[in-house]
């Protein structure tokens, strides 16, 4: 997938680098060159206009009686050209850089808006418009997408005993951790408190564990007094989000029951409600 990507990000580079003239520079050579024609369609225009039995002595008497005034042409329109397109330019060029600002203004807003301000991750707004698509692409595209959803152990007492400033270092932590050693085309988010979503587009059922057993493994050698139970659960592709979520929920609960720090991807234990935001 990052193939195409980068192969179109080199075209668009390419495509750009003309583009990212300066306006009151790119103007005014825009001016010069329509100066310089200036002069050259009149004299073509005279010529085609003259007899055509008399077009080589034409030629000879127009060249050298009316010189000054094709060259008088030729730098008062280039001059003329060049003036306007710099204005022009200068313009167009503010606007650019103004639209350009507005641009990454927007971009910025956006993104804020889809993100925790904490730990960069998205929002659970956003995953689950996020995982309802891939849901949808993992149907009519025929092929896998895994949920696996993180909780922290017992980060009630780490909140207790080392307080809340402490306790937001390990969830932004966590977060890191987890989004290092998950694919690139993972998605991950925060799903509320100390729990995490990670999205797995195309991760069947033995990748998902092996990722989540590579994100619990990295939390469990940072030694900051924390571990991660993960529920992983893979889309059979006729079931909602909400089923998905609440089928890697139920591998979580199985997780805690047995013994925390570890990767579930099955449930033993009675049906519990699904939750609410789910």
């Amino acid at each position: 997938m990052s193939g195409p990507r980068r192969r179109q990000r080199d075209q668009n580079e390419g495509r750009a680098s003309w583009r990212s003239i300066p306006h009151y520079y790119l103007y005014p050579a825009a001016g010069l060159i329509l100066g310089l024609g200036s002069p050259t369609g009149a004299f073509a225009l005279r010529y085609w206009l003259a007899d055509p039995l008399l077009k080589a002595i034409w030629v000879r008497h127009e060249l050298d009686y009316n010189c000054l005034f094709y060259a008088y042409m030729g730098v008062g329109t280039v001059i003329a050209f060049m003036i306007f397109g710099y204005v022009i330019g200068l313009r167009s060029e503010r606007q650019r850089v103004s639209n350009r600002v507005l641009s990454a203004r927007v971009d910025e807003l956006h993104l804020k808006s889809v993100t925790d301000g904490l730990t960069g991750a998205y929002t659970h707004g956003y995953l689950q418009e996020i995982l309802e698509l891939e849901i949808q692409h993992a149907v009519t595209g025929k092929r896998p997408v895994s949920v696996m959803i993180i909780d922290i152990d017992d980060f009630k007492r780490i909140n207790d005993s080392h307080g809340h400033l402490f306790g937001d270092r390990v969830i932004k932590e966590t977060a890191e951790t987890v989004s290092a050693n998950v694919r690139s085309d993972d998605i991950l988010g925060r799903y509320g408190g100390d729990e995490f979503v990670v999205i797995m587009p195309g991760a069947d059922a033995a990748t998902a564990v092996h990722v989540a057993g590579r994100a619990r493994n990295g939390i469990a050698k940072n030694g900051y007094l924390a571990t991660i139970s993960v529920g992983v659960a893979t889309s059979t592709g006729a079931e909602s989000p909400a089923e998905l979520l609440h089928r890697a929920d139920m591998n979580l609960y199985q997780a805690k029951h047995d013994g925390k720090n570890c990767v579930r991807d099955y449930c033993n234990l009675p049906e519990r409600p699904p939750r609410a935001d789910a």
